[in-house]
């Protein structure tokens, strides 16, 4: 059924522009021809039935407060928005009192406008649903069997789901017919007062009416099966589309593609693809209309911080610099998200591994305080789907990390030996680090330096920077394309022989014995 809209007002120049302004038909009303007061809008209202009645408040005569009081008693279901000039408290408590059902400025944008329409639009069609009871059942049934298409449930009965609903009924399996799974997500009218609901029903109903699909609501996106027939090209559609839809409604959309299917039973495979590129909106921002296809073939990339990075993250942590804090995981995020082989699992399990590096820091910085650490501890959700880029929730999570140790613990021997440790880390490789070296990085004197390190620490100087090297050097030796002799040198020892020893002294193995016992396994 086609909802009808009348306009009331005795001013042309409002009459005109409210008729031009706006497509009501794209909004999916039939525009009646605008009264030009209350009192022909009373004479019109039981011959043309206007679902919604949109009218001014200042009218000679009778006024638009009146109109509402005696057209509600005409029409009870009859949908009625007051537009005004007058901005009075008086006027919108009367025009409550008249059930009236929005009140609007006429300063109000165009935007703000259609969106006081389409909330009554709502409403109208769930008094059409509500009263029809075969209507409902019948919507209900629509949605059950299409979302077990979507799901591709196992022993579905094709011929059954086809005929309840329609938009499937008789289609034919063959190249001029395909099946697109597509996720659709609206944005530009705020996050409050419903109003993600309101404009993905109004995208809904554009929708259905400029492309052939089928479509269900629902949080967070609006999933839609596009048929395409002949040899249109899919992204093309949307391109046209969309853009009708967005200059309407005044919102941004973005669309998830799943790969066309030319078969029915095959549209759980389409949409399952559709539901995975939703995941890389975060990922690729500049791209609005993303499609499986632009992901399919990536491998993943890296999952897990280095140690090189982590020592650089201690680093920033200890020296309370937010500001570098933030560069350095803005140079992190573009890395990854510049690799072409970068998945969102790859990628949510690499910034996961960033948020647990900064919670290790925390650890060790507060080893005694365990009531500080529980504190800040949920790092696991830095990787799950949330309303918050991944990004933001781990710039938000290492922030945390930094300012609640500074404030709560960042004085005495403990911070001392954190901050030598976070140096050792970032200058494993230099064969002159050493304990005066660490003693005036974190200006102390070396004698009273060594003391407090192995007070904290429980070993010596000396023995924390070979293991901290040996450490290291195992994690390199895992690469077997990494000559051994490179690998001595990259942890501070010129000397490959001595490097060997070294190495079988603290794990009873030399270094290509280890290599060979993890080719091994």
């Amino acid at each position: 059924m086609i909802m009808k809209i009348m306009i009331v007002d005795d001013e042309v120049i409002i009459r005109d522009g409210l008729a031009t302004v706006i497509d009501w038909k794209q909004l999916g009303f039939h525009f009646l021809e605008p009264a030009e007061s209350a009192e022909e809008a009373l004479e019109r209202l039981p011959v043309e039935k206007p679902d919604l009645l949109l009218t001014d408040i200042r009218m000679e005569e009778m006024d638009g407060l009146t109109l509402a009081a005696e057209a509600k008693a005409l029409m009870p279901d009859l949908e009625i928005i007051v537009l005004t000039g007058y901005d009075d408290f008086a006027y919108m408590q009367q025009a409550i009192r008249n059930d009236v059902s929005d009140y609007l400025l006429k300063t109000s944008r165009p935007g703000d406008i259609i969106q006081a329409v389409l909330r009554a639009a709502q409403r109208i069609r769930s008094k059409w649903e509500a009263s029809s009871k075969v209507h409902q059942k019948e919507k209900e049934i629509r949605k059950h069997w299409f979302e077990k298409l979507l799901a591709g449930d196992t022993g579905l009965d094709l011929q059954m789901a086809e005929e309840n609903v329609p938009f499937f009924k008789g289609a034919q399996t063959g190249i001029q017919s395909r099946f697109q799974a597509v996720m659709i997500k609206a944005e530009g009218w705020g996050d409050g007062s419903g109003s993600g609901p309101l404009l993905q029903f109004a995208v809904e109903n554009m929708l259905r009416e400029i492309m052939d699909c089928e479509t269900l609501a629902g949080k967070p996106y609006l999933t839609a099966v596009i048929r395409h027939d002949g040899g249109s090209l899919e992204e093309e559609r949307y391109r046209e589309c969309f853009p009708v839809i967005e200059k309407l409604l005044k919102c941004t959309l973005y669309c998830a593609a799943g790969l066309s299917v030319t078969a029915v039973e095959e549209l759980s495979v389409s949409y399952k693809q559709a539901v995975q590129a939703t995941k890389y909106w975060e990922m690729f921002t500049h791209e609005r209309i993303l499609s499986y296809s632009m992901i399919a073939r990536r491998k993943g990339w890296k999952t897990v911080c280095s140690r090189q990075e982590e020592a650089e993250l201690s680093q920033l942590l200890t020296a309370n610099d937010s500001i570098r804090l933030n560069q350095w995981i803005s140079t992190r995020v573009s890395e990854q998200l510049d690799h072409p082989e970068v998945t969102y699992e790859s990628y949510s399990s690499y910034i996961q591994s960033l948020a647990l590096a900064g919670f290790r820091w925390l650890e060790r910085m507060a080893a005694e305080t365990d009531a500080l650490k529980d504190g800040v501890s949920d790092y696991s959700t830095i990787g799950s789907s949330g309303d918050a880029a991944m990004r933001d929730k781990l710039e938000q999570y290492l922030e945390t990390v930094m300012t609640t140790y500074h404030v709560s613990v960042s004085k005495g021997p403990s911070a001392y030996v954190q901050q030598a440790i976070a140096y050792i880390r970032q200058n494993i490789g230099s064969g002159k680090l050493s304990l005066q070296q660490a003693a005036q990085y974190v200006h102390l004197h070396p004698g009273h330096f060594s003391e407090v390190f192995k007070r904290v620490t429980g070993t010596t100087f000396g023995d924390y920077l070979i293991q901290e090297k040996l450490e290291l050097a195992k994690e390199m030796l895992m690469d077997p394309s990494v000559k051994i002799s490179e690998i001595a040198r990259a942890v501070g020892y010129e000397d490959v022989k001595y490097f060997s020893q070294q190495f079988k002294r603290y794990h009873a193995q030399t270094p290509s014995e280890y290599r060979e016992e993890l080719t091994g396994k």
